[in-house]
């Protein structure tokens, strides 16, 4: 596999300098000066249909700046969709007038290691992206070989220097300085297999998709910038992936897909928190204020909860910007780029990746569909705890159907997610209740406090029985619905 990651340019020089690179080096270091100058049109249409065109003498390629409906796994090499030793040999229509837009000119540095489990080929691409906007210093690490020796030596060389899975690649990168736009997301929401996959082609577009999002969004999640929405956006992403883990667990079960679960499940933590205080803070909070706009007693709540919040964010953020998660960003990479894993899969996986796609989508939503469908009574006179379960079962078999959806096109698919997920909001809202009164009393006080305390949950307990009023409703209108997979 070709694994590329971003590296600090101030950490760059380290890199060849590390000790635990010493004894694995197998030859001499080679050297070459790299020049690529990216073309479009002055209007970027190149671009607007997710294409640059690259000029590295002496050859031009058209290549992508973003997935298409083929598989792109992060930190995997860019698809190149022609190429040539001239634009007329390329055989495609491009814009006209072509101009250039930006270039990278950098040193590519290689050196040969002989890893424990197998050579690696390291190769640091150093340099600087020029643009009429700007100049921006750029630095990328590429490792070539099997899937094992490459990840334990990215691993390891993330314990020693900020190096981590890209979110873009080069080309974006440049293009985002011509235009002063961040990149956009690789993939967003829900994953969209392509046609013609097999099972385990299935699981790794799944697991790359949904990487693309997490390490999208991780940077404003950090940051805490543009609101409650990348950490909200990174905890879907999350819970899909764990999803989806569980949903292939049968044909994938693997030390390597175990630690890349054990990794979300430690993001997951995190991320958890941290929303469930967003939600308290701008969505119930905010209503209940509204309600009672002149309440002074409920200030010093907020103020408490606004502290908590910042807490939350504080170890979302320290989690975010250590090897902890660098290293989870690698694990997935390696997991929707590599297949030397599957061949160490026992008799029992391996049978169930030799299943057609559609034939394992159907036993999986069967599976999910009858532990959500056992509930006899109707769910408005059911208990908090058995909604929960009831709720925790309509996810599961939303986040499955969703990956499986592109299999069954039609508008019955369509409806049947849009019922699914409007029964998953109304269970959702009723649970935002359970959460705030879990949340206010981490926030017990006396007085003023508990007075504040008393406002939110009576306002929020009266929001939830109107809402159990109205769940049954949405409950038969998607019991009466006919699976789209049957």
């Amino acid at each position: 596999m070709d694994l590329e990651l971003g590296l600090d340019p101030d950490a760059a020089r380290r890199l060849s300098r590390l000790p635990l690179l010493t004894p694995l080096r197998s030859g001499k270091t080679r050297s070459r000066t790299i020049r690529i100058i990216w073309h479009d049109s002055a209007e970027h249409a190149l671009a607007k249909n997710g294409l640059v065109l690259a000029e590295q003498r002496p050859q031009w390629r058209l290549e992508r700046l973003a997935p298409d409906d083929a598989t792109w796994p992060p930190g995997g090499p860019v698809p190149v969709v022609a190429s040539a030793r001239s634009l007329d040999e390329l055989g495609r229509a491009l814009p006209q007038p072509l101009v250039p837009i930006a270039a990278f000119e950098g040193r590519a540095r290689s050196i040969d290691l002989a890893c424990e489990h197998g050579p690696v080929v390291m190769t640091l691409l150093a340099g600087a992206i020029r643009a009429v906007a700007g100049e921006h210093r750029i630095s990328r690490v590429h490792l070539e070989g099997a899937v094992q020796p490459v990840q334990a030596l990215a691993v390891a060389l993330a314990g020693q220097l900020d190096l981590s899975v890209p979110r873009t690649c080069l080309a974006a990168e440049a293009l985002a300085i011509v235009t002063g736009v961040p990149p956009a997301g690789r993939h967003h929401g829900a994953p969209d297999l392509p046609p013609g996959c097999s099972v385990a082609e299935a699981f790794a577009h799944t697991v790359g998709h949904l990487t693309d999002v997490i390490l999208h969004y991780a940077p404003a999640a950090a940051a805490g910038s543009d609101g409650p929405e990348p950490v909200h956006q990174m905890r879907v992403a999350v819970r899909r992936l764990r999803s989806a883990i569980k949903v292939f667990r049968r044909g994938v079960q693997s030390t390597e897909v175990d630690a890349a679960d054990a990794g979300l499940k430690a993001l997951a933590s995190r991320l958890g928190p941290t929303r469930d205080w967003d939600v308290f803070v701008t969505e119930t909070f905010a209503a209940v204020a509204g309600a009672f706009p002149h309440e002074k007693h409920l200030k010093r709540l907020l103020a408490a909860a606004e502290r908590r919040r910042r807490a939350a964010h504080s170890e979302l953020r320290a989690f975010l910007t250590s090897f902890e998660f660098h290293r989870l960003g690698i694990e997935l990479a390696c997991l929707a780029s590599g297949k030397e894993w599957q061949e160490t899969l026992g008799e029992a996986e391996q049978a169930e990746l030799a299943l057609s796609l559609e034939d394992f989508a159907a036993r999986v939503l069967d599976r999910r569909l009858k532990r959500l469908i056992q509930v006899e009574s109707t769910l408005a006179e059911l208990e908090p705890s058995a909604l929960h379960a009831v709720r925790l079962s309509a996810k599961r078999l939303r986040y499955a159907a969703e990956i499986f959806a592109p299999l069954y096109p039609g508008k019955s698919t369509s409806r049947y997610l849009r019922r699914l997920g409007n029964l998953q909001d109304r269970l959702g809202a009723l649970n935002d209740v359970s959460v705030a009164s879990t949340l206010l009393t981490e926030l017990a006080g006396s007085g003023s406090q508990a007075f504040a305390s008393g406002l939110v949950l009576g306002y929020s307990g009266a929001h939830g029985g109107r809402t159990r009023g109205k769940i049954d409703a949405v409950w038969q209108k998607f019991r009466r619905q006919t699976p789209f997979w049957e």
